[in-house]
């Protein structure tokens, strides 16, 4: 087989493989993120945290949060993202609170800033090939959900 026989079958294999992923959400294209934010109604904004990584700002159901991303190299090929909540109850949730919404819940985590204001956090690992828009909506609703029923948890108005 000749090399430019070779090279013409890796650049379809390269291609398809491509293509298989395209309709993927990734941590390493924040834009898919942003497209399915988009589609979700959801107001957002790509920025840039402190460090240089991608960073999504947005509001979903008069709450507003933000979307990290990890594993990045100098702000590209991230992959993965952290849904972020934070709530400025100023040392009214007692850690007693924050640690019976740990040890009930599967998905996400709590905490309490040394101010004493509320966090809650959702981890996903997209990998290089990302998740499905369909896996993703999933994980979106439970993100959304767990925020709604921490809200409720920590009694925050």
């Amino acid at each position: 087989m000749s090399s430019k026989t070779v090279l013409s079958a890796l650049a379809i294999t390269a291609a398809l493989a491509s293509t298989a992923t395209a309709g993927n959400i990734t941590a390493a294209n924040p834009q898919s993120l942003m497209d399915f934010f988009t589609s979700e109604g959801a107001p957002a904004k790509l920025v840039e945290d402190n460090v240089g990584d991608p960073k999504i700002e947005l509001k979903h159901y008069d709450t507003n949060f933000a979307v990290y991303f990890y594993g990045c190299d100098n702000g590209k090929s991230c992959d993965a993202v952290q849904f972020f909540s934070g709530y400025g109850t100023e040392g009214e949730v007692a850690i007693a609170k924050i640690n019976s919404w740990n040890t009930d819940r599967r998905f996400g985590r709590a905490y309490l800033t040394d101010e004493g204001n509320a966090r809650v956090e959702y981890d996903i690992y997209t990998g290089a090939d990302g998740v499905s828009s369909e896996d993703f909506s999933e994980m979106f609703e439970i993100w959304v959900d767990l925020m709604g029923k921490f809200e409720d948890h920590i009694e925050w108005e």
